[in-house]
């Protein structure tokens, strides 16, 4: 018999004002003429196609340690950072666990069922962090 999904419990310690930065891929930036630029495709915001939650790192923990901004995407070509707060996450009735990585000590999971509407919520509430518009990342805060 399989093993039980784990247990996810939302993190009071993670305030409604956190920053969850998510890397956004090339493939999930769209041409919006309605909004005259890029913005950021509803696919961006999916759990992992293993079934693990949405990825995110909470952006204050990195800025704390001394980090940029940058240091998240400078090994992925083409790719952009965006935020969407954690009060948008919990609206959409989502949870966030701090789940960190020996490569990444500020990750942690969005978790909760992903539907349209919720992915189209974080699409339309994200603000970049790094935007499309930036030429040379390593070099943003």
């Amino acid at each position: 018999m399989p093993d039980a999904a784990p247990a996810y419990e939302d993190d009071a310690t993670i305030g409604d004002d956190a920053q969850l930065w998510r890397n956004i891929p090339p493939w999930h930036i769209v041409e919006d003429s309605n909004r005259g630029g890029k913005r950021i495709s509803k696919a961006a915001f999916e759990d992992h196609p293993d079934g693990s939650p949405m990825s995110v790192v909470l952006g204050d923990e990195v800025l704390a340690s001394g980090r940029k901004a940058s240091s998240l995407i400078a090994q992925r070509d083409g790719f952009r950072l965006a935020s969407i707060t954690a009060k948008l996450a919990r609206e959409q009735n989502q949870g966030i666990a701090r789940k960190p990585l020996d490569t990444e000590p500020s990750h942690a999971e969005v978790f909760g069922r992903k539907t349209e509407s919720v992915r189209k919520s974080f699409a339309r509430g994200a603000v970049w962090v790094i935007g499309p518009d930036v030429d040379s990342p390593e070099n943003h805060g």
